[in-house]
C-alpha cells in the first residue's frame, strides 16, 4: 500500500450510501456514468467500476449499518482516484484464497488494477483510496 498525496483535482462524484448490499452496484453504476459521461476510455472507466465495486463491498462489511462514502476524482495527468470512507478503524488486509472460496480478493483485483491504492486513517473511521490510469 501506498501514502497518498493531494494533488490539484477535480471531484467528480461524492456521494454517501447506506451502508446495505445493494449500495454496491449503486455506487459502481454512478461512477461509471459520471466518468463515461466525461468521455474517459471504456477500459478506465470499467476498472474504476470494478474498484468502486470492490471497495465499496468491504466498506459495506465495515460499517455496520451506517454509511459509507464515495469520492471519484480526476486530476490533470488523466489519473482517477476512487476513495471510499467506512466509520470502521480497522484497515482491509489483502488475503490468499483458495480457489473454491467464495470471497477474499477484492484488494488483490484493487492491487491489480490501480496504479498504487492505500489506507488512510480518519478522525472517525478510515478512508480506502485507489488511484486508477490510463
Amino acid at each position: 500500500m501506498a501514502t497518498m498525496t493531494m494533488n490539484a483535482r477535480q471531484i467528480l462524484l461524492s456521494m454517501n450510501y447506506p451502508a446495505v448490499p445493494s449500495a454496491v452496484g449503486i455506487a459502481r453504476k454512478s461512477a461509471e456514468h459520471v466518468l463515461g459521461a466525461r468521455g474517459f476510455a471504456t477500459p478506465l472507466v470499467e476498472d474504476v467500476g470494478l474498484v468502486v465495486c470492490e471497495l465499496v463491498t468491504n466498506a459495506v462489511r465495515a460499517a455496520d449499518g451506517t454509511t459509507v462514502g464515495l469520492t471519484v476524482a480526476a486530476d490533470a495527468s488523466g489519473a482517477v482516484t476512487v476513495e471510499v470512507r467506512d466509520p470502521s478503524s480497522a484497515a482491509p488486509r489483502p488475503r490468499s484464497p483458495e480457489l473454491d472460496d467464495v470471497g477474499g480478493r477484492g484488494l488483490v483485483i484493487v492491487a491489480a488494477l490501480a496504479e498504487r491504492y492505500g489506507v488512510r486513517r480518519e478522525a472517525h473511521g478510515k478512508t480506502v483510496f485507489a488511484v486508477l490510469r490510463t
